[in-house]
C-alpha cells in the first residue's frame, strides 16, 4: 500500500517506524522474488511433461482411430451404433488436491470399477476388442494431460500474481516509503537548523545581557 505524506507526521518515531517497514517490504519482495523463480522451475518442467504426455496421447489415438476404422469396417457401422447404443454411461474419474509450491493443483484418477461394459456378439471384429483395450491405456495419459494443462494454468496465474506483487513494491509501495522518509528528514533536519539559529540567537543574548550587566 502507497504511503501519502500528507497524512504522516513528520516526527523521528515515524521516521524509524518507516525505515523499519521498509526493509520489511525488501525482505518480502526478496521472497517474492524467489517464489517467481521456483514457480518458473515448476512450469518449465511441467511444459516438458506436457509435450511428452501430448505426443503420446496423439500417437496413442492415431492408432486407436486406424484400428477402430478397420473394425467398424469389418463390423458395419450400424452394428457398431447398437453396440454402443446398449452401453450404459457410467465412467467415474476422481479428482485429488495436491500442493505445489504452495499451489492447490488438480489430480485425477480413473476409477477402474466404473469401466463401461461392452458386450459383443460372437464374431465381432477383434478390432473393436482391441480398440477398447486401447482406449483403457490411452485414458490415464488423457487424463494426465488435462491435469498438466490445469497445473500450468494454475502456476501462470501465480506467477502472474507473484510478479505483479513485485511490480506494485518496486513502482508503487518503495517509492512512496522513500519519498515519506525523505520529507520527514527534509523537515527533522529543517527544524534541526531553526533550533540551531535559536539557541544561537538565545545565546547572543545572554552574551549582551552579562555584557550589560557588568
Amino acid at each position: 500500500m502507497a504511503l501519502d505524506a500528507r497524512k504522516v507526521l513528520p516526527t523521528k518515531i515515524n521516521l524509524i517506524r518507516l525505515k523499519r517497514e521498509e526493509k520489511v517490504i525488501r525482505k518480502v519482495r526478496k521472497v517474492m522474488e524467489e517464489k517467481r523463480e521456483v514457480l518458473l522451475l515448476y512450469i518449465r518442467q511441467a511444459i516438458a511433461d506436457y509435450e511428452k504426455y501430448y505426443n503420446d496421447v496423439a500417437k496413442s489415438l492415431i492408432e486407436f482411430y486406424d484400428n477402430f476404422y478397420l473394425g467398424v469396417a469389418d463390423e458395419g457401422f450400424s452394428s457398431v451404433k447398437r453396440m454402443a447404443g446398449n452401453v450404459k454411461p457410467g465412467l467415474s474419474v476422481r479428482e485429488f488436491k495436491k500442493v505445489l509450491f504452495a499451489v492447490k493443483v488438480p489430480s485425477y484418477e480413473v476409477d477402474e470399477s466404473t469401466y463401461p461394459l461392452l458386450r459383443y456378439s460372437p464374431g465381432s471384429s477383434p478390432y473393436l476388442v482391441d480398440s477398447l483395450e486401447m482406449m483403457k491405456n490411452i485414458l490415464p495419459n488423457l487424463l494426465k494431460l488435462a491435469e498438466l494443462e490445469e497445473t500450468l494454468r494454475l502456476l501462470i496465474k501465480e506467477l502472474k500474481e507473484t510478479q505483479r506483487l513485485i511490480n506494485a513494491i518496486d513502482y508503487v509501495i518503495l517509492p512512496s516509503y522513500e519519498k515519506v522518509t525523505k520529507f520527514i528528514n527534509m523537515v527533522l533536519e529543517e527544524r534541526m537548523r531553526e533550533e540551531f539559529i535559536r539557541l544561537k540567537l538565545l545565546k547572543r543574548k545572554l552574551e549582551r545581557r552579562e555584557e550589560a550587566a557588568s
